[in-house]
């Protein structure tokens, strides 16, 4: 066994070793980057009633803190950002002029959610447009489903 023979065996390792580490190093899923905005849903109301809640999951992928400075929609008469606290045994509504997200922030009963006033559910739509607003950096516009509260 020569030179060569031992020059051959060292290249097909190296070359099998090379194969290896790019197939392990490749993720099947690319990463995110951005803002993500997951779970998104409009609490369903009876006929009649015009006042709901919107909830939903905000993934910050950027790196640094991005702050939310409101919302919209397009079909309701005023819309806010809310937290309901617990004071002396009383929930009450804390009125949220902007929420900083670091990594996650999470928009869910009882605790941070999206207060819509003047919203009319009865053309029966099953999803409404919800317009994020962020403090430098573009609008986000979140497809919401409508979905009773025990869903």
């Amino acid at each position: 066994m020569g030179p060569y023979f031992f020059r051959k065996i060292f290249l097909t390792i190296f070359l099998i070793s090379l194969i290896s580490l790019s197939l392990f190093s490749c993720s099947s899923e690319a990463p995110k980057e951005g803002i993500e905005v997951t779970d998104a849903w409009v609490r369903k109301m009876p006929p009649g009633v015009t006042n709901t809640a919107a909830f939903m999951t905000i993934k910050n992928h950027t790196g640094s803190p991005v702050t939310l400075t409101g919302v919209s929609m397009d079909k309701a008469g005023h819309v806010m950002m809310h937290e309901t606290k617990v004071v002396n045994d009383m929930a009450k509504m804390e009125h949220l002029g902007k929420v900083v997200i670091d990594k996650e922030v999470s928009f869910e009963p009882g605790a941070k959610h999206v207060m819509i006033m003047g919203l009319d559910m009865s053309d029966g739509a099953d999803r409404y447009n919800i317009r994020l607003h962020f403090e430098n950096k573009p609008s986000l516009d979140v497809t919401a489903q409508v979905r009773d509260a025990n869903q």
